[in-house]
């Protein structure tokens, strides 16, 4: 067989297991009078059945993702597809600009790693994070194109917008959003990126248009719009230490098995046997593995991590050729990284394992830079590794759906679904 096939079938195959996944965890996604996705599912299925036009409120975004699709198709299981279909979308977007800096072994680590990841695959739910990374894609896009300062006027304009546009995306799911405002604005003002003012004026009137509605709304509305999230005092993380620690170890987390508290703590194993004591061996066997696989994982994710700041530190404070577009995109991740330490000691939020998900792609970047020295190895040699960290992933993504914090098999998604949309037409 011709080996520059074989990245495509691995990836393909990827994809399938992202797919059949990522439908398992949707399907047996807990749903109650306190979840998000009651809420959304409720919000999505009033506006479907009664055909009236959408309020737009704080969770207007979210709220369409639902009433959309069930628009197109009147059943509970067409926005979970459309999630599904998004994030497929994202991805696409994702490899084909990454492609243009690594080699194609490299990339099929980066698809086991986003599409294969928990961290991704356990948002799988109806709820903001479960749309945020298309968002992601287009930043990354944008920030990357705009690096060159040659582009046409044309292009950076559209860059800029695109940029823009998808700040705002994140903005309408993550209060998070402000860490793409603060990379975006920092690396202007060091001059790594190149906006069109035309481009950043016409996306800012079209966005001051767009929020007329939205804050009259909240002047009829006293709830926060965030939710989901614990709301103090500005500044609040900055007067404790761990906050900002907490920021950055999210960040070496997520490029590594050091999973969800709700994987690693909620995982239960009660499903195999009536015994007891076979269900708690099988929990201190989960505990173990994830522990000493996060353990060694995490190393490595940070030996990554200081040889990309090192590489970066030498070119920082200094001009360098346009061509060496991996060196920006490993300025733009260190830029990020000052921008969380900013952002958690700015915000009033209390910062959650997936408040950071909009850094997620970021930070595999130095774990990829690091594979990437090492793709001149053939792809059968990056198979003997990929395969069983592959095999790995699937099975914690596999037993996380079976029964964990937000999931359990017991759930049926169709009675719980169409139980809500009775109530909500009613």
């Amino acid at each position: 067989m011709n080996t520059s096939f074989i990245p495509r079938i691995i990836i393909t195959l990827m994809v399938i297991f992202h797919l059949i996944l990522g439908f398992f965890y949707s399907v047996n996604q807990n749903i109650d009078n306190s979840s998000e996705g009651y809420a959304m599912l409720s919000a999505g299925a009033y506006n479907h059945y009664s055909r009236q036009t959408l309020d737009l409120t704080g969770d207007s975004l979210k709220t369409v993702m639902v009433s959309a699709p069930m628009n197109l198709w009147e059943s509970p299981y067409a926005p979970i597809l459309v999630m599904l279909l998004l994030r497929l979308i994202a991805f696409y977007i994702l490899y084909r600009e990454l492609s243009r800096l690594f080699h194609p072994s490299t990339m099929v680590w980066f698809s086991m790693l986003f599409l294969l990841s928990p961290w991704l695959l356990y948002n799988s739910f109806l709820g903001a994070d479960a749309y945020i990374q298309l968002g992601v894609a287009g930043y990354l896009v944008s920030i990357m194109r705009l690096t060159r300062s040659d582009i046409p006027r044309s292009s950076s304009f559209l860059w800029t917008t695109v940029n823009v546009f998808s700040m705002l995306w994140c903005m309408a799911l993550t209060p998070a959003f402000a860490l793409l405002l603060m990379t975006t604005v920092f690396l202007w003002i060091r001059k790594t990126i190149h906006l069109n003012v035309s481009g950043l004026i016409t996306s800012l009137a079209v966005i001051a248009v767009v929020m007329v509605p939205y804050i009259k709304q909240l002047q009829l509305n006293d709830d926060p719009v965030y939710m989901n999230h614990s709301q103090h005092y500005p500044a609040y993380n900055l007067v404790l230490f761990y906050p900002l620690f907490k920021g950055l170890i999210y960040w070496m987390r997520y490029g590594t098995t050091v999973f969800q508290n709700d994987i690693l703590f909620n995982t239960d194993f009660s499903w195999i046997s009536d015994s007891h004591n076979t269900a708690a061996i099988c929990k201190y066997i989960w505990y173990f593995v994830l522990i000493i696989t996060g353990i060694i994982t995490l190393m490595i994710n940070l030996a990554a991590n200081y040889l990309m700041l090192k590489e970066v530190k030498q070119v920082f404070f200094r001009n360098f050729s346009e061509k060496q577009q991996l060196l920006y995109l490993e300025i733009i991740c260190a830029v990020m990284l000052i921008a969380i330490v900013v952002y958690i000691a700015v915000t009033p939020y209390t910062l959650y394992n997936n408040t950071l998900s909009v850094c997620f792609v970021f930070s595999l970047i130095p774990l990829l830079c690091m594979i990437e020295k090492f793709s001149g190895v053939s792809i059968t040699g990056h198979l003997k590794w990929i395969i069983p960290v592959s095999i790995f992933l699937i099975t914690v993504n596999g037993l996380a759906a079976v029964k964990s914090g937000c999931y359990d098999i017991n759930n049926n998604y169709d009675a719980v679904s169409e139980d809500i949309i009775s109530q909500s037409f009613n």
